[in-house]
């Protein structure tokens, strides 16, 4: 049976080793993320890279990654940058996110602080944390993705060492710190993008399914309630931050290796080639993409990883 919801944050009374502490979540995110991108996640994204550095439609995108491997193309840049960078981006979140929570709950006991800033500010925090380290992995997956190279018949364990080798090349060619190639975009990228995430689901959590309700700790929401603010959450978020997402797929992509690229710059060639249409065009581009991957991700770290601790809590409290 699905384990009951409690108040937000709560843990068994007296636990020393809370699921919620920032080393538990460490483990529970970074597992949680990981099955998420093994199963979907990474399909989708590539497909949105895609999208984003060319401008095919979807059909002839996907028609190409599949046409020399199978379905099995869609995996290219998984394993292994894809798989480590699902490791650490959950691992990394899960961790900057609860120490953040703990270090805002005495503003939030003084009052000074809503429950819902405290997680809004969380994660945007954790997310700037999240985007530092995964630049790099970033970076390799993203060049891998967009590699011609990596679209003709390979198998899985070719195709793993060309990924490896790609990464090799890189530092040999580029320089160690070429790895960080975009960093700063994409830090900014992730702030945006997770505290835009938990601003507009605590948003939606709040006017929908707890108006009304009086002082004291908030009071925590069914799983259902929780997946359906999350998914408005997570679509309007998709929305505001897809320009960041766009620039970054270009900044990254394979073709631009070697290249200092810039964000006005990118935009301002866009507008000479055909003035703010062009512009509208290329700053949206990849949106179905980026909004399904966005809004599931949401569902996943907001309310999945919220399930799996509640469960996890409840095996404990009956140990």
């Amino acid at each position: 049976a699905a384990p009951k919801p409690m108040t937000t944050g709560a843990a068994p009374a007296g636990a020393s080793s809370s699921w919620r502490s920032p080393g538990s979540q460490l483990a529970v995110v970074s597992g949680v993320t990981l099955v998420f991108e093994g199963g979907c996640g990474h399909v989708l994204e590539f497909v949105k890279i895609c999208k984003q550095t060319t401008r095919r439609p979807y059909p002839e995108i996907v028609r190409g990654i599949v046409a020399a491997k199978g379905p099995a193309g869609l995996w290219d840049g998984f394993v292994p940058w894809g798989a480590v960078q699902a490791l650490s981006k959950g691992a990394v979140f899960g961790w900057a996110n609860a120490l953040v929570r703990k270090g805002l709950q005495p503003l939030v006991d003084a009052g000074a602080l809503s429950p819902s800033a405290k997680d809004t500010l969380a994660g945007a925090g954790a997310g700037g944390v999240q985007g530092f380290v995964l630049s790099p992995t970033l970076l390799l997956k993203t060049r891998v993705m967009t590699d011609p190279a990596f679209r003709q018949p390979m198998g899985a364990l070719e195709t793993t060492a060309k990924s490896f080798a790609t990464g090799a090349r890189v530092i040999n060619e580029e320089g160690v710190l070429s790895l960080m190639k975009g960093s700063g975009t994409f830090a900014a990228k992730r702030v945006g993008d997770w505290g835009s995430r938990y601003l507009f689901t605590n948003l939606a959590e709040d006017v929908l399914f707890r108006r009304g309700d009086g002082p004291g700790p908030r009071r925590k929401l069914g799983y259902g309630q929780q997946v359906a603010a999350s998914t408005i959450g997570g679509s309007l978020s998709a929305l505001a931050t897809v320009p960041l997402d766009v620039m970054v797929a270009q900044i990254q992509q394979a073709s631009k290796a070697g290249e200092r690229v810039s964000v006005l710059g990118t935009f301002r060639a866009q507008y000479a080639e055909g003035g703010w249409d062009a512009v509208g065009g290329f700053a949206t581009r990849g949106f179905v993409m980026r909004w399904l991957h966005v809004t599931l991700t949401t569902i996943v770290i907001k309310t999945g990883t919220e399930y799996v601790t509640d469960v996890l809590e409840g095996m404990e409290g009956r140990a």
